[in-house]
């Protein structure tokens, strides 16, 4: 069998967005995989990695050897417009959880901004696959971000719950804007179980007394839970310094990068 042939990963990465479409997806798919993820890994700006990834007929096994940052990457150029919704679907399980927990928190804080821009593009994925991903949300999360947008008008809001009589629609549940409706009706088109916790945590903080310690006990239990799964991701990569660590030790916003390609990129 013979040997695949060497690639410079980067030069081939710029001679492939300079071919047009057909030929650019003919000499990609005629590469070994591996030499594809070389490629992927080795275009920097995220537009043109993105243009890479469709250049085969399902990006999906592509996306899923590929480090969740660069699909982050990708996936964060497309925030707010509906698109990221294409790829989200790609992600496998454990990519999705992992995203969230890069995507949506800011040194140890929960960024409500970006998380909402997240569950709207969530929002738009098809319902199969919106539902897969819901089941490894914390919905929790999704309590404590959406109440007050979200409200329930009265205590028998409860007892309609339990009868199997609360939907989106229903008339004992108002919405503060339309992100807000449009977030739980896809969540009930795609899993109406997954709804009904949702506006199960809803009720109970809603019910408990202090709603500014229930929402606040909400946050820190969220936060402790992907702190584990941060340090247990470290673990296993052979990583030992911490989020703390890095934020002590490296003022991120003094970095700068390589944008040689970037901006080539941008002008052809």
């Amino acid at each position: 069998m013979n040997s695949p042939k060497t690639i410079a990963p980067r030069s081939e990465s710029k001679k492939l967005l300079l071919l047009p479409a057909r030929e650019a997806e003919q000499l990609f798919q005629s590469y070994e995989k591996q030499q594809q993820l070389e490629i992927l890994s080795a275009t920097r700006n995220p537009k043109s990695r993105e243009k890479l990834y469709y250049l085969v007929p399902d990006c999906t096994e592509l996306i899923q050897e590929s480090p969740t940052e660069d699909v982050l990457q990708v996936l964060d150029t497309m925030l707010g417009t509906g698109l990221a919704s294409v790829l989200l679907p790609c992600l496998s399980n454990e990519q999705f959880e992992e995203l969230l927990d890069i995507a949506v928190w800011r040194d140890g804080k929960l960024d409500e901004e970006s998380l909402d821009l997240w569950l709207f593009e969530l929002s738009e994925c098809e319902r199969d696959d919106l539902g897969r991903l819901l089941r490894e949300l914390d919905i929790r999360l999704l309590a404590a971000l959406l109440h007050g947008r979200v409200t329930l008008q009265d205590l028998h809001s409860g007892m309609l719950l339990e009868a199997g009589y609360l939907d989106p629609s229903s008339p004992a549940i108002d919405y503060a804007d339309e992100r807000a409706r449009a977030i739980c009706n896809a969540m009930w088109e795609a899993d109406d179980e997954v709804f009904r916790t949702f506006i199960r945590e809803l009720f109970a903080i809603d019910t408990e007394g202090d709603v500014k310690a229930e929402l606040a006990a909400a946050f820190d239990a969220v936060q402790a839970d992907r702190a584990e799964r941060v340090i247990a991701r470290d673990k296993e990569a052979g990583i030992d310094i911490t989020e703390a660590d890095l934020i002590e030790k490296v003022d991120l916003e003094s970095l700068t990068f390589d944008d040689d390609e970037d901006n080539n990129d941008e002008n052809k």
